[in-house]
């Protein structure tokens, strides 16, 4: 029986390791051309909390974006170059503290 020798198995291992590895997003990468943000609003007996989605592209995006706090349904935002765009998540919350999430892609 032949076996390969030491340094093809490990080429071979490396090989496999590297093709499994994920494939960073542009957002990941730091070269997305949006950002999502979260703001508050007092409303004096709970709190309101907007996602802001600013769309820096030369294009249109579909957005769909929720918060930690008030997750599904997500909603739904269509913004044009060069323009932002505010969805009320959620109103009269008693967490002033969120956190905002949002997925986009090119329209």
């Amino acid at each position: 029986m032949r076996f390969l020798p030491t340094i093809g198995v490990l080429a071979l291992a490396a090989a496999a390791f590297l093709t499994l590895q994920p494939v960073p997003d542009a957002r990941a990468s730091g070269t997305a051309c949006y950002e999502i943000y979260g703001e508050v609003r007092d409303l004096g007996q709970g709190w309101t909390h907007i996602v802001v989605v600013e769309n820096n592209c030369d294009y249109w995006l579909q957005c769909s974006v929720w918060t930690n706090v008030d997750p599904q349904p997500p909603a739904m935002i269509t913004i044009g170059p060069d323009m932002s765009e505010r969805a009320q998540i959620a109103s009269n919350a008693e967490e002033k503290e969120f956190k905002s999430y949002g997925s986009c892609r090119r329209k």
